[in-house]
């Protein structure tokens, strides 16, 4: 007995110890870097905390853990370019509670600060920035309109999440009203603020939703201001808007080169004389997931004539890897590696899924963004032919 309880002192001692360590190694590690957060948050708290950062280009992405005692948040991140920031309180992301609405968001330099001061609630963080740059002046001026919309998202997320296991087909009827709000209430919302607001340099990240058509991106495109064009969201969307005049229909589709999840090579040009659909997809993309048995069940119908390529954008190596596995894709599946070739770049997708429809020639024949039955009729109507 006295050798158990002499364990379990030990133990406890460890354990302790382990707990200490982490909690120094974070708040040491939260005081590094080039830029400074600062925020007082009404009713948050003392609780942990995670601070993404991810550059407007998306070739910079880094995170660290962090600590807010009683609602202050006092945080440093190194950057080297201009990022958009997240800071979401940890216990509540694990359990699913919330969505976005809790999130604090904003835009950094580097070697800069920004200054933030708000309220929580059990369901929202309401907040102003006291203290930043403009874009994150205006993507506040923007959230606040969102915030009631972020909120229902937030309920139907937490409904959704809470019912996985216990009813399985009540959580995905909740799931597709949380799909619903969040791609045709809030997105085409935050559109029109960008379309009153063209003098923005925010708005041109709101002017590729799904749910535009490609004239419509272009003719406001062409009335933002010149600062507006000149940021970085305008130069990202000035290039999106020129490769779309590359992938027209009737053009040749763009080639690539990239490796299966067999690690074979696979080149798009090997595909001539069939025809192709190239899927731009995502394992963490719901409207992509649920149109999959409809993907296999054409697949098996014309893949004698007709080849499918999956091409996995911003998802990680094991997650796509599993969702392959998972749902068990037959049809070819690379990983889009932007170091070797960003092929959603290459094609102008910003929106998923987005499917291409190639013929035998290798030109394009359709494009079509979002899951639909639109599809799904012109593959039959192609191969009927």
């Amino acid at each position: 007995m006295k050798k158990v309880i002499k364990f379990f002192k030990i133990l406890g001692i460890v354990l302790c110890s382990i707990l200490i360590i982490t909690f120094l190694f974070i708040l040491i590690y939260s005081k590094l870097g080039n830029s400074k957060i600062q925020a007082d948050i009404d009713g948050l708290g003392t609780k942990l905390i995670i601070v993404n950062s991810n550059s407007i280009d998306r070739t910079e992405y880094k995170w660290k853990f962090a600590f807010s005692f009683n609602g202050k948040i006092n945080v440093r991140i190194s950057l080297q370019k201009t990022s958009s920031i997240s800071i979401k309180p940890v216990i509540e992301t694990i359990k699913r509670k919330v969505f976005r609405s809790k999130n604090i968001s904003f835009y950094l330099d580097p070697n800069s600060e920004i200054i933030i001061k708000g309220k929580s609630s059990n369901l929202s963080i309401d907040y102003d920035i006291i203290q930043g740059n403009l874009l994150s002046f205006q993507y506040n001026e923007l959230r606040k309109e969102m915030l009631p919309y972020f909120e229902r998202e937030s309920i139907l997320w937490h409904e959704s999440q809470s019912l996985r296991k216990k009813d399985t087909e009540k959580s995905s009827r909740i799931e597709k009203q949380f799909d619903s709000l969040r791609f045709y209430v809030v997105a085409p919302l935050r559109t029109e603020w960008a379309k009153k607001h063209l003098h923005y340099e925010l708005a041109p990240s709101y002017l590729l939703e799904g749910h535009i058509p490609r004239d419509t991106v272009i003719k406001y495109f062409s009335q933002l201001s010149k600062n507006a064009r000149e940021s970085e969201y305008g130069q990202i969307l000035e290039g999106i808007v020129t490769r779309w005049a590359n992938t027209q229909i009737g053009k040749p589709a763009p080639n690539f080169e990239q490796y299966t999840n067999f690690n074979e090579y696979f080149e798009l040009a090997q595909l001539k004389g069939k025809y192709v659909v190239l899927d731009f997809w995502g394992s963490w993309c719901g409207p992509c997931i649920a149109g999959l048995p409809k993907m296999k069940e054409y697949y098996q119908k014309y893949n004698d004539k007709l080849e499918f390529v999956g091409i996995a954008c911003n998802d990680k190596k094991s997650d796509w890897e599993k969702a392959i596995k998972e749902h068990q894709l037959s049809w070819i599946n690379i990983l889009n590696d932007k170091s070797i070739n960003d092929i959603s770049t290459l094609y102008g997708v910003t929106n998923y899924p987005t499917k291409f429809i190639i013929d035998r020639e290798g030109k394009i024949i359709e494009k079509f963004v979002g899951e639909g039955d639109d599809f799904y009729k012109k593959i039959d109507e192609i191969m009927q032919q």
